[in-house]
């Protein structure tokens, strides 16, 4: 559960107006007391941490996962960067993705470029390349409503992929409906805020960490969850961009933070590692 033990005064999100990350940060406003709670958009995720670094009153709803692309790198990148460990994540949500072409033609005969952001690019690569080729013309947008606003003031050779409500938003047509290549695609967001959260009967801790450049380094960390009985949900790596070779590990694992055998985790994990970063307690979604 969150303890809302800061005013929270303004909510961002990856926007423009229609993106999937408004969708979820409507989730999140339902766990705000306040009702006069001011909504940004913002065109990037690093604008949007850098914002919550500098404002100690403001929290953020960024996109972390996909079902199949998996890792949002710019989120996670963005995150190790950030040196206030009092900015968490304090929850998350899960949101269907469901793809549309859209576009101010009529038709798809005339597209000549698709733009988006490039994980729903990768998302309907076989419907791109079953229609238009492998040759097209792919441009990467910061999101995919705003790939979808810039639609307005482009002519009718550009198709973006975006969703239904970001179609009816900017006044655009829809071409083909629920594109993406895998149906049961699906986004997690998390909310990132100076708010605590307090321990319930089901909740995750996220954390980042580097290993010693050993043998067995990344063994012996796995192994101290599995000696604690504590299960992992999730892991993943990113170069370290320090050392050609290095990788920072991304891991979630059940429990929280002010539980006793995840202190003990992290106690023990710390022997094995150079650098470990708390990214959040909260409840499971």
């Amino acid at each position: 559960m969150i303890e809302i033990n800061k005013e929270i005064k303004e909510l961002l999100f990856l926007g423009p107006q229609g993106s999937y990350c408004e969708t979820a940060k409507n989730q999140f406003l339902s766990l705000l007391p306040a009702k006069d709670v001011e909504q940004k958009p913002f065109s990037t995720v690093k604008s949007i941490i850098e914002y919550v670094k500098d404002n100690e009153y403001a929290a953020a709803v960024i996109p972390v996962e996909n079902s199949i692309e998996g890792i949002v790198r710019e989120t996670m990148d963005n995150m190790l960067n950030l040196n206030d460990p009092s900015i968490q994540i304090s929850a998350e949500t899960v949101i269907p993705v469901n793809h549309c072409l859209v576009s101010k033609a009529g038709s798809i005969r005339g597209i000549k470029k698709i733009i988006s952001h490039p994980q729903a690019l990768a998302q309907c690569r076989n419907f791109i390349e079953k229609h238009f080729g492998s040759n097209i013309e792919q441009i990467e947008k910061a999101s995919t409503s705003k790939a979808a606003q810039e639609l307005t003031e482009l002519d009718d050779s550009y198709a973006a992929i975006a969703n239904k409500r970001t179609a009816e938003i900017f006044k655009l047509n829809v071409l083909a409906k629920n594109i993406n290549d895998e149906k049961d695609n699906k986004t997690r967001f998390i909310l990132l805020s100076r708010c605590t959260t307090t321990p319930t009967d089901s909740d995750k801790t996220s954390i980042a960490f580097a290993t010693k450049n050993q043998s067995g380094a990344l063994v012996k960390v796995l192994n101290v969850f599995d000696s604690l009985n504590i299960n992992l949900l999730y892991i993943d790596s990113r170069p370290s961009k320090k050392n050609l070779g290095e990788y920072v590990f991304f891991v979630d694992f059940e429990g929280h933070i002010k539980d006793e055998p995840s202190q003990k985790v992290l106690d023990l994990i710390k022997l094995n590692t150079n650098y470990i970063k708390i990214l959040g307690s909260y409840r499971k979604f």
